[in-house]
């Protein structure tokens, strides 16, 4: 079967679709099927396209044996709602572009949801190949504009939900990210049955290891006892109460707080601590996927935050099982569905309110050693059983294969 991945976001970018999608497509690859990528030009989140594909409209590649296809798009730094729509429809339109003009053919065209304009290139594209749709629903993209206080006029609004609609009826398959999104799903297209792909983690790449002493020696080298956060600095990362917390424990001068990532919001979080004069908190540059274990390795205690808003309450951050895989035990701000399963795993400690002082005795309790060699093993086997993301892909290939049958 000629598979066609298509979606704005991929490797060598780092986040959970990017890494999710990734894996399946190795996944399609190990059953024999001919698999291409159609994405942008990589450049999340740093709103720059990387250095390496920079002034190019189109770039083609193989990752894995894997051929990757790349169109320009329109790109910002921007929190501003006309930037990201214009970066949302140049890609749908060069996408659609190179895509009729460069891959003659396919049986199939899995899509990422959002963008919802992609969904109109996952149409075109379909109908010029005569191929079956899978929409992957990543996100409720109507419900995260209401969340978000994004001003569109109710009569547009309307007419996204009508176009999700049409989405879902041209797809031979839907799949949500977690149990919530599937609700919304089944919500909004009653006749539709999703099918759950959740995210995971590769226990074999993400094992727990001893950092190295050079590590060390760069990042910690009073070898204090580290609570870090490895991932977007967005906007529904709620990372300044990680901030207000490091403030409560300004005077524990055993701890350290270590930030590793990028995202709109990381030179307002470092101005704050800046402004509280942190001197227990240090912001440090994003590192490639292939080397994020390594960079786990320093964290006593993993951190997975976000806000608290009603359609975050599904949220399954993919950093909770690379954190649990690792055998890092975890420290959950908010409740959600990902607080839950630590809570079946018994891998960590959850703190539902904003309270940077319940926060702060929580990191208190876990440092006992006791615990965090308990947490930390109970998070690893959990992920290794039900979270393994090779095998949640090779299902998710072998459901797509019986759909297609039928």
């Amino acid at each position: 079967m000629k598979v066609v991945i298509l979606t704005q976001y991929f490797y060598p970018e780092v986040g959970a679709a990017q890494n999710r999608l990734m894996a399946l497509a190795r996944a399609f690859k190990s059953r024999d099927h001919d698999i291409t990528v159609l994405t942008s030009l990589p450049n999340y989140p740093t709103g720059e396209i990387f250095r390496e594909y920079s002034h190019c409209y189109k770039a083609r590649e193989e990752i894995d044996g894997i051929p990757i296809l790349r169109s320009w798009l329109y790109v910002h730094k921007s929190r501003a709602t006309i930037p990201t729509v214009l970066s949302y429809l140049t890609f749908a339109a060069t996408c659609l572009d190179i895509g009729r003009r460069e891959i003659k053919k396919a049986d199939l065209v899995l899509w990422e949801f959002p963008p919802i304009f992609l969904g109109y290139t996952a149409m075109k594209l379909a109908h010029i190949w005569k191929a079956k749709i899978v929409t992957n629903i990543a996100d409720v993209w109507t419900r995260m504009i209401g969340e978000h206080k994004i001003f569109v006029p109710k009569a547009i609004l309307r007419q996204f939900e009508k176009y999700e609609s049409k989405l879902y009826r041209k797809s031979l398959m839907i799949t949500g990210q977690t149990e919530g999104i599937l609700r919304e799903i089944k919500k909004n297209a009653p006749w539709s049955e999703p099918i759950l792909w959740p995210n995971g983690a590769d226990p074999d790449h993400f094992c727990p290891r001893k950092p190295s002493q050079e590590l060390t020696e760069r990042y910690n080298p009073e070898n204090r006892f580290v609570i870090g956060y490895a991932g977007l600095h967005g906007r529904n990362h709620n990372l300044r109460l990680i901030l207000d917390t490091a403030d409560v424990l300004r005077d524990e001068n055993s701890l350290l707080f270590l930030f590793f990532g990028d995202g709109f919001e990381k030179e307002s979080l470092k101005a704050y601590a800046k402004k509280l004069k942190l001197t227990n908190v240090q912001f440090h540059d994003p590192v490639p996927y292939p080397d994020l274990p390594e960079i786990l390795s320093l964290f006593d205690t993993g951190i997975v935050i976000h806000r608290n808003l009603p359609g975050l309450k599904s949220a399954r951050s993919a950093k909770l099982f690379e954190l649990m895989a690792m055998g890092i035990p975890i420290l959950h701000c908010a409740e959600s569905e990902g607080a839950e399963i630590i809570r079946r795993a018994g891998a960590g400690e959850i703190v539902a309110d904003d309270d940077p002082r319940k926060v702060a005795e929580t990191i208190l309790r876990m440092k006992d050693s006791g615990y965090l060699s308990k947490s930390g093993k109970n998070g690893r086997s959990f992920v290794k059983d039900n979270f393994d993301r090779k095998r949640i892909s090779a299902e998710i290939v072998r459901k797509i294969e019986e759909a297609v049958r039928a």
